[in-house]
């Protein structure tokens, strides 16, 4: 896929030094261990069992909001969630897989230099980041225990910081509209990525500069606009 570099111009400013990456969809495919672990939660509290599609489309809310849509209101915060993540665990994250580009992609990056890093909607990312493996290449991992979700900028400028970094030296990765409206929150270089639900006309219309197929094609646009 051909890159859609807004402007068709080299960036101008500070040097780009650090890239923090959305986590699902973005690095890895997680839509079925999501879905299982859902419909584990959903046998157990007999709520409507749910498709893949379904809940693949919401992949990128707060966890929160993505069960209201499914089930309506009920004791989310108290009892869904904390066992849904305990689901989670239990199964050692089962069912979240890298791209086959993300681990080559990323390795690249850091040969390059890039300080690497992973800024997710999800409450405590440290376990699920480790057990798919990534945790050594993308080293700083945030997520929204003590901040507030995306499309608010704290998580991407948190994970900045963590590296020692302003704004204007980092670029955020990701899938989703969200993702876009919040490296544009956070003043950050915006690159998206169609591994996900959304295409590149949408993820330019939310504010990406640049868009890929995949990740196999960012070490190549990071030279370029480093």
């Amino acid at each position: 896929m051909r890159r859609s570099i807004a402007g068709g111009k080299r960036r101008r400013g500070p040097l780009l030094r650090g890239i923090v990456f959305d986590f699902d969809l973005t690095l890895v495919d997680s839509a079925g261990g999501i879905c299982a672990n859902l419909n584990a939660l959903a046998a157990e509290k007999k709520l409507r069992r749910l498709q893949l599609a379904e809940v693949r489309r919401t992949i990128g809310w707060a966890l929160a909001d993505a069960m209201r849509s499914f089930w309506g209101d009920g004791p989310i915060e108290e009892e869904w969630l904390p066992r849904y993540r305990s689901f989670f665990e239990e199964r050692n994250y089962a069912g979240v897989v890298p791209f086959p580009e993300t681990v080559p992609a990323l390795e690249k990056l850091r040969s390059r230099g890039a300080l690497l890093g992973i800024a997710t909607n999800r409450l405590t990312p440290l376990g699920i980041v480790r057990a798919a493996g990534l945790d050594t290449l993308c080293p700083i991992i945030v997520g929204i225990e003590g901040f507030s979700p995306k499309p608010d900028p704290a998580i991407v400028l948190e994970a900045l910081w963590r590296m020692g970094l302003k704004a204007a030296e980092g670029v955020y990765v990701g899938d989703t509209d969200i993702d876009m409206k919040t490296a544009v929150n956070a003043g950050v270089t915006s690159v998206g990525v169609t591994t996900g639900n959304h295409g590149a006309s949408a993820l330019k219309e939310s504010g990406a500069s640049h868009v890929i197929e995949d990740l196999s094609e960012l070490p190549e646009l990071w030279e370029e606009i480093r």
